[in-house]
Formats: structure tokens, C-alpha cells, sequence
């Protein structure tokens, strides 16, 4: 039986020993991101974030703006104002909304 000296051969064994870990470690983080797609990621994630408020401000402007022609068209309703007037009223409607989109 030959007897194995552990001294002789503790250059192999450190080799192995970080190859082992630096398999491990890559089998933990496989596709680690650079720093550059960690930025691209975070500026995407801001221009989401702005187009969703953006998106959010409209709608908001567009509730308004309809909720505005409502109660102007309930005033016209109780004058007993001709119905032309609200059919007018609400074409201006459209034509803001279309100004606003």
C-alpha cells in the first residue's frame, strides 16, 4: 500500500478546491448581469414606470374633461334647451378629446 503524502500534493488539492467553488458559484448566479444591464435594466424600468404615469395623467384628464360636458349638458337639460345644442356640445366633446389624445 502506498501511503499518500498530504504536503506533496496540496497544490492540486487548492486548485480543486476553488474549481470546485467557482462551479458552485456559477451554477448559483448562471447568468449573472454586467453593470451595464443592471443600468439598462433600472432606465427601462423608469420609462415603464413614466408611460404608466403618462397613461394614468390622461385618463384623469379625460375623466374631467367628460365629467365637465356631463354637468354642462344636465344645465342644458333643465333650460329645456333644444337638443342640437347638446348634440353641438358634445362634438366639442369629441374634438377636445381628440385634442387631448
Amino acid at each position: 500500500m502506498k501511503i499518500w503524502n498530504y504536503y506533496n500534493n496540496m497544490e492540486y488539492i487548492t486548485n480543486n478546491a476553488s474549481e470546485s467553488l467557482n462551479n458552485y458559484l456559477n451554477n448559483l448566479f448562471p447568468t449573472k448581469p454586467s453593470f451595464y444591464e443592471l443600468i439598462k435594466n433600472k432606465r427601462n424600468l423608469e420609462n415603464k414606470e413614466r408611460k404608466k404615469k403618462r397613461a394614468i395623467n390622461k385618463a384623469n384628464e379625460i375623466s374631467v374633461l367628460i365629467e365637465r360636458y356631463k354637468n354642462i349638458e344636465a344645465k342644458l337639460i333643465d333650460t329645456k334647451c333644444d337638443r342640437n345644442n347638446i348634440i353641438n356640445l358634445w362634438f366639442d366633446c369629441l374634438t377636445d378629446l381628440k385634442n387631448i389624445i
